[in-house]
């Protein structure tokens, strides 16, 4: 019995030291580990794109020749033979140089504004920041005034034509960096491009200026009446500012599991009309069967533009409507084969600028493919009913039905065309026969 008391004593002096050493472990491992702020956990709005998005198309959410920020920062490209990455990062310190010239601070003013901006800045992003605290500062300052001059010679295009090499007339350099500025992962935060450029001492909002350089006519964007969180954020609330349907403020409803093709609806009667003058998210339907839509150009460049707008709704904890991203999936609904984008392009509601029908159904096809099927909010979700409902009506179902299998395709018109019409003859012709059999009996 003394033995066995013993043996328990001993296994617990063992156990306390075991625990008393974890203990000192733990203690050490947190001693420089700060607790979770929700305040910051809340700021997070520049994040890595999740691999199952990125996998469908890496190359969409990574910079070609400009990094802005810590994601891709100094990121390895051997192997290019132009060098672009290194050339942009000359070019961002000609664009400082000419911002601090525009501004007559002195470099330390900048620091220090920089400087005190610091923890902020970190919050933003949803990845830890590995980069010390003075390499983390200049690229952030580098990068910001780099935009900043950016945007300004923008502003001033013509004065810069021939003197700046992105503002050659031929020159597609100015294209691909807009087009990089656009990315995700390849952002500053806005308030830190606003707190610089207010050190211009110009009047003009430099919100007003940012959505000038972006603005793009073919999508009747207006400038959002708040600052965004960053560029991606600018682009997507500009698409929504220029909604007439208040779409974000609707109900969210529940999922929609399909909704019929433009070919399908278009056999059951429904009529596509362009709305030429609505915003692109501002899709109407008439109890009349009429499905309006905005006009939609389809550029090569239109995938990046909507690939990261989605990748931003989808990871952010504050964007809870998902708005693109329902527009996206009704035009993937409508969008399944080249009939159908032939049929949007005829009711001049597609501009396919790409040439390739094909290109664009495979582009609308994917853009969703690997996100999680949002609820849609109560216009959508009536809308998509709206057209279900219509298709399903038996008449409208059995025309639909008819019009597919006898005149889905030239080979099949002409070949029901000329049924008919032997039918036709036919019937003629026994007419015919039965009037001169009943003249022959009667004479």
């Amino acid at each position: 019995m003394l033995q066995r008391f013993n043996q328990m004593e001993g296994e617990s002096t063992v156990l306390a030291i075991e625990i008393e050493r974890l203990e000192t472990e733990w203690t050490e491992l947190l001693q420089n580990v700060k607790a979770p702020d929700m305040d910051e956990f809340h700021m997070q709005c520049i994040y890595r794109v999740p691999p199952n998005i990125r996998e469908s198309n890496a190359k969409a959410y990574t910079p070609q020749i400009l990094s802005i920020g810590p994601y891709h920062h100094k990121a390895s490209h051997v192997g290019e033979e132009d060098n672009s990455f290194e050339a942009m990062e000359k070019l961002k310190l000609n664009y400082v140089k000419g911002f601090i010239n525009r501004t007559q601070l002195p470099m330390r003013e900048l620091i220090v504004r920089i400087k005190n901006l610091e923890e902020k800045i970190r919050c933003c992003y949803a990845e830890p920041i590995r980069y010390k605290s003075d390499d983390f500062l200049k690229m952030i300052l580098v990068d910001a005034c780099f935009i900043i001059e950016l945007f300004l010679r923008w502003r001033k295009f013509t004065d810069w034509v021939g003197k700046d090499p992105l503002f050659l007339q031929q020159g597609t350099m100015g294209v691909d960096i807009q087009c990089d500025l656009r990315l995700l992962e390849n952002q500053l935060p806005f308030f830190v491009l606003e707190h610089l450029y207010n050190l211009t001492g110009m009047n003009e909002k430099f919100l007003d200026i940012s959505f000038s350089y972006f603005q793009h006519t073919s999508l009747r964007n207006v400038c959002p009446g708040e600052s965004p969180k960053h560029l991606t954020d600018l682009l997507r609330s500009s698409i929504i500012s220029s909604s007439k349907l208040g779409l974000e403020k609707l109900e969210q409803r529940k999922h929609v599991k399909r909704v019929h093709s433009a070919s399908q609806l278009m056999e059951a009667g429904i009529e596509f009309k362009v709305s030429p003058d609505d915003s692109l998210i501002d899709l109407t339907y008439s109890k009349y069967g009429v499905l309006s839509m905005p006009i939609l150009n389809i550029y090569d460049d239109t995938e990046v533009l909507f690939r990261n707008i989605l990748a931003y709704e989808h990871c952010h904890i504050n964007v809870t409507a998902f708005i693109i991203t329902q527009y996206v999936l009704i035009l993937d609904f409508l969008i399944n084969t080249e009939k159908d984008v032939n049929i949007l392009v005829d009711k001049k509601i597609i501009v396919n600028w790409t040439g390739d029908a094909n290109k664009v159904v495979t582009m609308i096809n994917n853009l969703t493919s690997q996100l999680n099927m949002p609820s849609f909010n109560s216009h959508y979700f009536s809308l998509c009913n709206d057209l279900n409902e219509f298709y399903e009506n038996p008449r409208n179902k059995y025309k639909a039905i008819f019009i597919h299998e006898y005149f889905n395709t030239p080979w099949k018109i002409a070949s029901t065309t000329a049924a008919t019409l032997l039918l036709f003859f036919t019937f003629i012709q026994t007419v015919c026969s039965i009037i001169t059999l009943f003249h022959g009996k009667k004479s």
